[in-house]
């Protein structure tokens, strides 16, 4: 044990030790550590994934928009199929589970 003492005596100083602290802190401890950084990084890549699948939506709700508003065919397939709209001369049955 005295040899151990003898060693960080000799080779370890309080300047060095204050700057494994401060280097250790700064990497785990701190708002900016590492295991923050890795969970911010995945919080954004889930973020994408939700503005991708978002955009996709909008894409696709843009073109239905569009297409309502200049195909008449398009229009009356939406109102029959969603709002269960009928002619003067059908008969509608609505299956659920």
């Amino acid at each position: 044990m005295k040899k151990f003492f003898g060693w960080c005596k000799r080779y370890v100083s309080i300047m060095s030790i204050l700057v494994v602290g401060l280097v250790a802190y700064s990497l785990f401890w701190q708002e900016n550590s590492i295991f923050k950084y890795q969970e911010y990084s995945q919080e954004i890549k889930e973020l994408k994934e939700e503005i991708k699948i978002a955009k996709d939506t909008l894409e696709y709700y843009r073109e239905m928009n569009r297409k309502l508003r200049t195909d008449p065919e398009t229009m009356e397939r939406e109102g029959r199929e969603n709002f269960y709209m009928i002619g003067p001369d059908e008969d509608i049955y609505v299956f659920t589970n």
